[in-house]
C-alpha cells in the first residue's frame, strides 16, 4: 500500500473462511464478506486518499472534513440512485438490461456466496476434492514475494527490483467480472505512460500525469451522467446503431465464448 497505493483483496479470504465456519448458509456468507472486506476495503481508500492529501499539504483536519462530507453525501446519493434504478430501469442486474446495466459485481459477489456458502469450500479443496492442490497456491502466495526480495537484495539493477508480486497477483482478484479486455488497456496505458512518456518526457510525466489520469476519471463520469440524463434517458437513443454500438459485441468478452468444450461424460481437472 505504501509503495503501490495498492492492496491486496480479501474478498476471497472472507468468503472461504465464512464457507467453512457456516456451511450450507449463502446469505450468512455475504453478510459476512460484507462486514469483512467492504469495510476494511473502504478504510484502505480513505487511508490512501488521506495520504494523497498529506502528499499535497492539504491541511489535515480540513481534509479529514470534506472527507467526512463527501462520505455522507455519495452515501445518500447512492442509496438514492439505487432506488431509483430499480424502479426505473427495466431488467434492471439481467442479461435483458438496457445500456449493460448488468450488475457484473454483484453477480459476482452472489454466485461467490452460492460457491462458497452452498458448496462449500470443503467440496473443492477438502480431503480427496478435484481442486485440493491449489491449496498450496496459499504457501507459494506468502513466500514468493520474500524470495523475489531477497534475489532482489543481491543484484541491485536486475529487473526483479522492479517485480510487485503483491500487486500482480492482487490483480488477479479482479476476475471476474473483469475480462482480457480490461487488462489488455491497462497494460498499453500503463506502458505508454510508465514507461515511454516517462522516459521520454520526464518532467511532464511528473507535472502532469496524475493531474490527467484525475481528469480523465472526472470527465468519465460527468460525460456518462450527461449523455444518460440528456440522450439515452429522454428515449433519442432507441432504435441508434453504429459501429461503435456493435462492435464491442463481436468479441468472446461479450459472447462468453468457451476456450474448452467439456464433451458429456468428461469434466475439468485431473480424473
Amino acid at each position: 500500500m505504501a509503495i503501490t497505493n495498492q492492496h491486496s483483496s480479501l474478498y476471497l479470504i472472507c468468503q472461504l473462511v465464512c464457507g467453512v465456519v457456516f456451511p450450507g448458509r449463502p446469505v450468512a456468507n455475504m453478510v459476512f464478506v460484507t462486514y469483512c472486506y467492504i469495510s476494511s476495503a473502504q478504510g484502505i481508500k480513505f487511508s490512501s486518499d488521506l495520504k494523497l492529501g498529506h502528499y499535497m499539504k492539504i491541511p489535515p483536519k480540513l481534509l479529514f472534513t470534506v472527507q467526512m462530507v463527501a462520505t455522507l453525501v455519495s452515501s445518500v446519493t447512492q442509496i438514492g440512485v439505487l432506488n431509483w434504478m430499480f424502479t426505473y430501469i427495466p431488467g434492471l442486474c439481467t442479461p435483458q438490461a438496457i445500456n449493460g446495466f448488468n450488475c457484473p459485481i454483484a453477480r459476482v459477489h452472489f454466485n461467490g456466496s452460492i460457491l462458497w456458502g452452498v458448496v462449500g469450500p470443503q467440496r473443492f479443496f477438502g480431503p480427496g476434492a478435484l481442486y485440493r492442490h491449489l491449496v498450496w497456491a496459499f504457501l507459494i502466495g506468502a513466500i514468493a514475494p520474500i524470495a523475489i526480495w531477497l534475489v532482489a537484495r543481491r543484484h541491485k539493477t536486475g529487473i526483479l527490483r522492479k517485480v510487485n508480486l503483491p500487486v500482480l497477483f492482487g490483480s488477479l482478484s479482479w476476475i471476474p467480472p473483469a475480462t482480457g479486455l480490461n487488462f489488455s488497456v491497462w497494460a498499453l496505458v500503463c506502458f505508454l505512460f510508465n514507461y515511454l512518456i516517462r522516459r521520454r518526457a520526464s518532467a511532464w510525466w511528473g507535472k502532469y500525469t496524475m493531474t490527467l489520469s484525475a481528469a480523465l476519471d472526472s470527465g468519465l463520469a460527468f460525460a456518462l451522467v450527461a449523455v444518460f440524463f440528456g440522450f439515452v434517458y429522454p428515449g433519442w437513443m432507441d432504435n441508434f446503431h453504429w459501429w461503435g454500438t456493435e462492435v464491442y459485441k463481436q468479441g468472446c468478452d461479450w459472447k462468453a465464448c468457451s476456450y474448452r468444450t467439456v464433451v458429456p461424460g468428461e469434466h475439468f481437472g485431473p480424473k
